[in-house]
């Protein structure tokens, strides 16, 4: 984790350096360097995230957690509340750090908790985790055939929660409301995925929705979605998957990343197991990374913008390695470009020719260049998710290439 830290630490310095060395104006520079100030955020300095899971008993947070990450690495306790202590862990263990996660006694508990515990009350031991780490994002979770009774207390504890992380960490933490077992709802045989394909289970999911809908707003709770679950999942003796009934976890993690400091999306994308996900930030990646290339290739500099743009894509690579959590680095990742059949030299010369050809026409020469520069990283990155990600092979990868350059250059025309 430290070494892949360094090597984006590397790459990073290394661009910025080049970027301060360009015969440009302040501004300019200003402006390029503020993109890679943002990207730096989300690379270079990315950090675990920290979820808390807030919910009754029963409403199924350690479950949730089996599901997100495709193990059994939580007891889950079927009639008892389980989880004891209100503490920050780490998943998937303490020995590979990647997410960190509020898991805590349930709400309106009546029993007491198998596991050890210290303070009085669930929200007393709350309190004291959020004091101590402020969550980045607050999962409140609700079981589907609990929807419609009495929760105003426990949202008025959410609601609690929220302000003492406000004033003592000067952070407004984001909602996503959670309802779980989905699948219990009537009619009870129905248990296949989608289970809002059945139209008499998707009336009432969406009855679910439209109740937590309201009692959000009546307690005046900002909410960024609700989204319905189902995070059944059974394992075998050795930890594989036995059954997996899950439903919407992709859809559920899509938004936890969408609602987590930039800082902490990175290794959210990496830990969560879903490819679905991890594709869709690449892509976000992908974006970020053309936008500047496509910046640095706009100003009139013929080949001192080459080491830079060089670095951009080698960096573009290694994170994109990083999300799909093999081990890449800057060999690798120049080893993958020429495996393309990317001939730099002779792309550097095609940028070139582009501006002499156009040098007559105020302005287009810029707009080509950049242009130019832009496809072949987003080309790059479109080839790079298709092989290290998709785990497609470099026939593969080399057809992305070509027609997400192809895409990206109509798209350039027609805009």
């Amino acid at each position: 984790m430290v070494e892949k830290h360094d090597e984006m630490g590397s790459l990073f310095t290394f661009i910025k350096g080049q970027v301060d060395k360009l015969p440009i104006s302040e501004s300019k520079k200003n402006k390029m360097l503020d993109q890679l100030l943002r990207l730096k955020t989300m690379t270079v300095d990315a950090r675990e995230p920290r979820i808390a899971l807030v919910g009754r008993r029963g409403s199924g947070k350690s479950s949730l957690i089996n599901a997100m990450f495709g193990q059994e690495r939580q007891y889950v306790s079927s009639v008892k509340s389980g989880t004891g202590k209100g503490k920050w862990l780490w998943y998937p263990s303490d020995s590979q750090p990647k997410i960190r996660l509020l898991d805590s006694r349930g709400l309106g508990e009546s029993e007491t908790p198998t596991e050890d515990y210290e303070e009085v009350t669930p929200m007393d031991e709350l309190i004291k985790a959020v004091t101590e780490e402020q969550p980045d994002v607050f999962l409140f979770l609700i079981k589907a055939k609990e929807t419609d009774s009495r929760i105003e207390e426990d949202l008025q504890e959410l609601s609690k929660l929220r302000k003492i992380v406000k004033d003592k960490h000067h952070y407004d933490v984001p909602v996503i409301c959670v309802i779980t077992q989905v699948d219990e709802l009537d009619p009870p045989h129905y248990k296949q995925v989608p289970f809002d394909a059945h139209p008499k289970k998707k009336q009432h999911i969406d009855e679910a929705i439209g109740l937590m809908s309201k009692r959000f707003k009546e307690s005046d709770i900002p909410l960024l979605n609700i989204i319905p679950i189902c995070s059944y999942i059974d394992f075998d003796e050795k930890g594989n998957i036995e059954y997996d009934m899950r439903w919407n976890i992709d859809l559920l993690s899509d938004y936890l990343i969408e609602a987590l400091p930039s800082e902490a999306k990175l290794k959210t994308a990496k830990a969560i197991q879903s490819q679905f996900v991890k594709k869709k930030f690449a892509r976000t990646i992908v974006g970020t990374f053309t936008a500047i290339a496509s910046l640095i290739g706009a100003e009139p500099i013929p080949f001192a913008d080459f080491p830079i743009l060089t670095g951009i894509q080698g960096l573009m690579i290694v994170v994109i390695g990083f999300i799909a959590d093999k081990d890449i680095n800057t060999k690798t990742a120049s080893e993958f470009i020429t495996a393309l059949g990317i001939n730099v030299g002779i792309g550097l010369l095609v940028r070139e020719g582009v501006r002499a050809a156009v040098r007559f026409i105020p302005g287009a020469g810029l707009a080509v260049s950049g242009a130019v520069a832009g496809a072949v990283t987003y080309g790059i990155g479109q080839a790079a998710i298709a092989y290290f990600i998709e785990n497609k092979d470099m026939n593969q990868a080399k057809e992305a290439y070509k027609n997400a350059n192809k895409q990206y250059k109509n798209e350039d025309i027609d805009s």
